[in-house]
C-alpha cells in the first residue's frame, strides 16, 4: 500500500512544482519585460548582465522554495527527523546530487527518486528559460534595416524566395 501512496504523492508533486515554477517564470518574465521583442532590442551590456544576475539569483530562489516545500512534506510525515535533515534530503534529491534518497526511510525512498526526476526536468525548463532569454539579449532586431540588408546579402531566403522565420541567420 506504501508504493501506490508515493506513487499518488509524487503525481500530486509534479503538478504542483511545475504549476509554481511556471508561475515563477511568468512572474520573472512580466516584472523585467523578457519578452522576446524587448530583449531584442537590448544590447548586451553591463546594465543586462546584472539583470542576467538577478535573474540567476530569482532561479536559485524559486528552486529553494519548491525545495522547502518537499522538505516540508518529508518532515510533516516523518520522513526527516529534522528540518534540516528533510531539506538536506530534498536538495540532494532535487539537485539530482543523490545521496538524499538513499537515507531516506524505506516508505519514501520512491518519492525521493520521483523528486530527483521532477528536479532534472524543472531545473532543465530554468536553464532553457535562462538560455533563451541570453539569445535574445545577442539577436540584433530583425526588422532593422542593416539586419533585413545583412539576410538578403547572404541570401537567407526561404521557400517561395520569402526570408526564414527561425532566426538562423
Amino acid at each position: 500500500m506504501q508504493v501506490w501512496l508515493e506513487l499518488l504523492v509524487a503525481l500530486l508533486m509534479v503538478p504542483l512544482l511545475s504549476l509554481i515554477h511556471g508561475s515563477g517564470l511568468m512572474a520573472m518574465s512580466n516584472l523585467f519585460n523578457l519578452t522576446d521583442e524587448a530583449l531584442i532590442r537590448k544590447k548586451l551590456s553591463w546594465r543586462t548582465i546584472w539583470l542576467v544576475a538577478l535573474l540567476a539569483v530569482l532561479l536559485f530562489g524559486l528552486h529553494g522554495l519548491e525545495i522547502t516545500l518537499v522538505a516540508g512534506f518529508y518532515r510533516s510525515v516523518g520522513a526527516a527527523p529534522s528540518l534540516e535533515q528533510a531539506l538536506f534530503f530534498s536538495a540532494s534529491a532535487y539537485t539530482t546530487a543523490g545521496s538524499g534518497p538513499d537515507r531516506l526511510p524505506d516508505g519514501w525512498k520512491l518519492l525521493g527518486e520521483a523528486e530527483t526526476l521532477l528536479g532534472l526536468l524543472l531545473i532543465g525548463w530554468s536553464t532553457a528559460f535562462l538560455v533563451s532569454k541570453l539569445e535574445r539579449l545577442q539577436e540584433e532586431d530583425r526588422s532593422s534595416p542593416q539586419a533585413v540588408r545583412r539576410r538578403r546579402l547572404r541570401g537567407a531566403t526561404g521557400f517561395g524566395g520569402h526570408e526564414e522565420e527561425s532566426g538562423m541567420d
